[in-house]
């Protein structure tokens, strides 16, 4: 078999070793061929043909690095020492695991752990150049942060810090204002300064803050659910959605004025087949919070037409009462041709009205009309003549008859704002139509106005009554007057249901005077006859 035929045509065979006798090993040429040898080829290894260049300082720096990780022996006794420790620790930790795994009360072996004296070097280095930072440092990152302490306290000797360090506190007072504080709270642009604030300062702001924060949750709930000034919260918004989505308004414009109790917009009328919408209307949107007008309740509560309603509703809620109650005066001033407004919708506490004015411009208040003597005249005798038929035709007092609540429009004067009216009989009618009366005096006196009427004197004119004197005197009877009609009207309240005598007592003043006038005139007076003995 050749050669050719005995090679492996998968792989080659692995070479014979060379046997060397025992002679030849122990021989001292054998050594020094071995060691030329291995000289050949570390000569090669470092040569430029290789393409490695390396310094002859490195080579010598790595070996003397692997040399002394070796052959120092304070080096070898520190990493023997540390791994002591570090099997201590260890012990420690399993031990104090066994003694609290039962146990309520955990109890710490940290002060019997052991530190290398390398590592407290290198965790003592790492406190002082923190601490060295946070004393030039003016930004206001948390440099407290970054400082570990152990048991209240880093570092040792002239470099200790201790965790209630005045200017690490301080600082770190700062950052906590500017970093965890809320954002509605303003601190200001710290950088660049070295902010430093006491406990004291902190706690102080720390308290604003949260009062603040208290305070702007009750402002925001508040004002979602209230309409204030020129503002529409939410509900408001979408009930003029709801107006202009079904065409009885076009869409909404700006505000025309605002008051105490309500803002009105101007809006153009819409397309409604289902109800007949002026060209131009407004949208008077009464404001759902009570901070402006407080004295609703002795306008509405007394009233008869609404006093039952009245006593179960709550501020929110009355709101839309009052915006009923101007719709019902205005369709009854309407039905008797006083002029004012035409009603078109009421959607809660929104109340849709025709527009007094011509091509998007408001008729003037009373008080801006710019009016000469003979409009003036004429206005003083139109505004007694509302007076006369809000008395006598609609049994209503307007309650705030005035310049603000009087608007000038093809010569003639128009009234708005009846939300407040009250009927004569309600507790305080007659004294709002003396108030009333006296509004109109003392307009028309300040316009210079000749031959105006007292207050009194339109008054008796309005009511036919015959009371005498003016002042406090004037209003004195109307008072008492007043208080016989009520007492009047509770009598034969409790005539008609003798039910309620349990509830009401027996209204004894008011018989008793009863009495007396019999007695005095030796007549057989009704309770008639006492009212107008009385305005006499």
């Amino acid at each position: 078999m050749n050669a050719a035929s005995s090679s492996c045509p998968w792989a080659k065979l692995a070479q014979a070793p060379v046997i060397h006798s025992l002679n030849d090993v122990m021989s001292q040429q054998l050594a020094l061929d071995l060691n030329e040898q291995e000289t050949k080829y570390t000569d090669s290894k470092f040569t430029p043909e290789n393409k490695t260049e390396v310094k002859e300082e490195e080579i010598r720096s790595e070996f003397l690095e692997t040399a002394s990780t070796t052959d120092n022996d304070l080096i070898l006794a520190q990493l023997l020492q540390l791994e002591f420790d570090k099997e201590y620790d260890d012990i420690l930790k399993s031990k104090e695991n066994h003694t609290n795994k039962n146990s309520r009360i955990s109890i710490s072996y940290e002060k019997f752990k052991s530190v290398h004296p390398v590592d407290a070097k290198e965790e003592t280095e790492l406190n002082f150049s923190t601490k060295e930072e946070v004393v030039s440092s003016s930004d206001s990152e948390d440099e407290f942060q970054k400082i570990v302490f152990k048991n209240g306290i880093s570092g040792k000797g002239d470099k200790m810090i201790s965790k209630h360090d005045l200017l690490l506190n301080y600082r770190h007072n700062a950052s906590k204002i500017i970093n965890l504080f809320p954002p509605e709270f303003e601190t200001g642009d710290s950088h660049g300064i070295d902010m430093k604030l006491s406990n004291q300062v902190y706690n102080t702001l720390k308290m604003h803050s949260q009062s603040e924060k208290r305070r702007i949750n009750r402002v925001n709930d508040k004002q979602d659910k209230s309409t204030y000034m020129m503002t529409l919260d939410p509900k408001t918004k979408l009930i003029l959605f709801k107006l202009v989505n079904g065409d009885i308004l076009d869409s909404i414009g700006g505000v025309i004025s605002t008051g105490k109790e309500a803002t009105i917009f101007y809006a153009p009328g819409g397309k409604s087949q289902e109800i007949l919408v002026p060209k131009e209307c407004v949208a008077k949107v009464f404001k759902t919070t009570l901070n402006e007008f407080k004295t609703r309740e002795k306008y509405i509560a007394d009233d008869y037409r609404f006093k039952d309603r009245f006593k179960h509703l709550n501020p929110q809620k009355v709101v839309r009462l009052w915006a009923e109650k101007e719709m019902h005066n205005l369709m009854k001033m309407r039905k008797f041709e006083i002029p004012c407004p035409d009603v078109v919708a009421l959607k809660k506490h929104v109340l849709i009205m025709s527009f007094i004015g011509k091509d998007n411009v408001p008729a003037p208040k009373l008080k801006d009309a710019n009016l000469d003597e003979h409009q003036l005249e004429k206005a003083y005798h139109q505004s007694i003549q509302l007076i006369k038929d809000l008395y006598h035709k609609c049994n209503l007092v307007h309650a705030d008859f005035n310049q603000f609540n009087l608007l000038w429009h093809d010569e003639k004067v128009w009234v708005i704002d009846v939300s407040q009216s009250v009927e004569p009989i309600h507790p305080m009618g007659y004294e709002f139509l003396l108030r009333d009366c006296q509004n109109v005096f003392k307009f028309f006196t300040n316009r210079k106005l000749d031959n105006v009427k007292t207050g009194e004197q339109i008054f008796i004119e309005v009511t036919g009554m015959k009371f005498s004197g003016e002042g406090e005197y004037f209003l004195s009877q109307i008072q008492k007057f007043s208080k016989d009609k009520q007492m009047e009207l509770k009598a034969h309240l409790q005539d008609d249901d003798p039910k309620k005598n349990k509830e009401n007592p027996f209204n004894f003043d008011y018989y008793y005077e009863l009495s007396m006038q019999r007695l005095k005139y030796k007549t057989n007076l009704d309770s008639k006859d006492l009212s107008d003995e009385n305005q006499t």
